[in-house]
């Protein structure tokens, strides 16, 4: 904290930054299916409300966990790891419900990915607090 109070930023303020532009893309992608619906395949538009859902489900507890993880003194490579991932992660979900329908590598990843990276950022919160 002592950090921040000198001017020094937390990492997580990229990674919030880059979460908040692509949920703003995400809702945009949303409103697009819904006025042109009947232009897509009829299976976009559900894909595409799933993929926001998703997003606003797991992205803040992530960010939260990484903040949290970035205040109690992990490691700055561990913290950007963490929140490249994130990204990448999301990006990948996103890509893969939106292209493919049904079951797929990019959308599995993604998810799968996120609860992977949830859990560990909880266990290094549980560590750092224990420490």
């Amino acid at each position: 904290m002592a950090d921040v109070a000198q001017g020094v930023m937390p990492a997580t303020l990229i990674y919030a930054g880059l979460m908040g532009l692509l949920s703003v893309l995400l809702a945009n992608h949303v409103l697009y299916a819904r006025l042109r619906g009947r232009s897509l395949p009829k299976w976009q538009p559900p894909a595409a409300e799933r993929v926001q859902a998703n997003f606003i489900e797991n992205v803040p507890l992530a960010l939260l966990l990484l903040f949290l993880v970035e205040l109690a003194g992990a490691p700055a490579m561990f913290v950007h790891a963490c929140g490249v991932s994130l990204v990448v992660l999301r990006l990948l979900h996103a890509w893969g419900l939106a292209r493919y329908e049904g079951a797929n590598y990019p959308r599995l990843i993604g998810a799968q990915g996120t609860f992977v990276l949830v859990s560990v950022l909880a266990m290094a919160c549980l560590g750092l607090a224990l420490a």
